[in-house]
């Protein structure tokens, strides 16, 4: 299968049945998408202060062992990636672990993400606020052997989607507030690819979360088929479980006290748009009503973000998403809904995608 370097999201199958084939389905597949990945992040890590390539690549390590302690096949995965995309196999860990590598380098990332799920209708819905580039390297994929459906990064196992038994996960950026003395070393993303692959009720998928914690910052919101729905936060000491609470920004809720960022301006960017959900919540008309608000100059930091310059580059929603976990779909803007509003539909187990133009919606 060719994949033009400049399609937007394009569906991806993986037939693999094994890891190391899956590992070498996704390498061979998306090597040009993994090495221009990999530039962006490390020139983005050599911006820090803190940055030095060794200190990375020893935290990759300690990444590369707490998986290897939770699963040899997620391991044997990785390592596939790795050569067939003929990159080192710790640069594969750092996509893995970009959010804990974020978080030890303090980046001070000022946007990053809006998700939300509607209980009467099942739907789980992200706008994934970050660099414009990812417009071009993203894809959605399909692994056939899990009965998995995502929204993912090149050389990443696990980020945004459900599974066959309507289970859904959706991921934003939150700073730690603490690090723990006894780190698990499982990094969320792969969390995420475990609850997809395992997790056949939404319990089993919380137990999950709470057996890989304690993580170091981030958040999930958890939703599925049946009107169930918990904030999953890992402030960094314990996994934090918020019942039943249907939207989360970039800042901690299981708390009043967000001290460690409260003089950042990401924190008063995410209390912003959590404000501005709260106001549109009771009335509002659909997710996607939410997630493309945007009232012009009258929002600093409005729910729908066009791209902005900012130390990482050009910065804003690279696309709005919306799962329906009863009917087991995804609709997908190809990049930033304020320039492409159609949404594509994805189904599970199917060959393409089928466009579906709600933007009048």
């Amino acid at each position: 299968m060719s994949i033009e370097s400049n399609e937007i999201y394009p569906f991806i199958q993986f037939n693999g049945q094994t890891a190391r084939e899956l590992g070498f389905e996704h390498g061979t597949k998306l090597s040009e998408r993994i090495d221009k990945s990999l530039i962006i992040y490390r020139k983005q890590f050599a911006t820090q202060k803190t940055f030095n390539e060794k200190s990375i690549l020893n935290l990759c390590e300690q990444y590369r062992r707490g998986i290897s302690s939770y699963s040899n096949e997620y391991l044997e995965e990785l390592d596939a990636i790795a050569i067939a995309s003929k990159q080192d196999p710790l640069w594969i860990i750092a996509l893995n672990c970009r959010l804990e590598l974020l978080n030890h380098l303090a980046f001070g990332i000022q946007n990053e993400c809006t998700v939300l799920y509607d209980k009467q209708t099942c739907q789980l819905a992200e706008n994934w606020d970050w660099i414009e580039d990812f417009e071009y390297l993203a894809f959605v994929n399909y692994i056939k052997s899990k009965d998995i459906l995502q929204m993912i990064e090149p050389g990443v196992l696990g980020k945004v989607g459900f599974n066959s038994h309507g289970i859904g996960v959706t991921i934003n950026f939150v700073d730690p507030s603490i690090q723990s003395k006894q780190p698990s070393n499982i990094p969320l993303h792969i969390s995420l690819r475990a609850v997809l692959d395992e997790a056949t009720n939404f319990e089993e998928a919380l137990n999950i979360f709470e057996q890989n914690g304690p993580g170091f910052g981030g958040h999930v919101l958890l939703g599925d088929d049946k009107g169930q729905c918990c904030c999953v936060e890992f402030p960094g000491d314990q996994v934090r479980f918020i019942r039943n609470h249907p939207y989360h920004t970039n800042h901690f809720l299981y708390t009043s006290n967000n001290d460690h960022i409260k003089d950042k301006p990401r924190y008063q960017n995410s209390l912003d748009r959590y404000k501005r959900i709260t106001q549109l919540w009771d009335n509002r008309e659909s997710l996607q009503s939410i997630l493309l608000d945007f009232d012009g100059d009258k929002q600093m930091y409005p729910i729908c973000r066009s791209y902005q310059p900012t130390s990482l580059g050009s910065v804003g929603t690279v696309c709005s998403l919306i799962m329906n976990l009863k009917e087991r779909t995804m609709n997908i803007t190809k990049g930033n809904p304020r320039n492409h509003p159609k949404f594509y539909e994805f189904k599970l187990n199917q060959k393409d995608s089928v466009t579906t133009d709600h933007s009048n919606d």
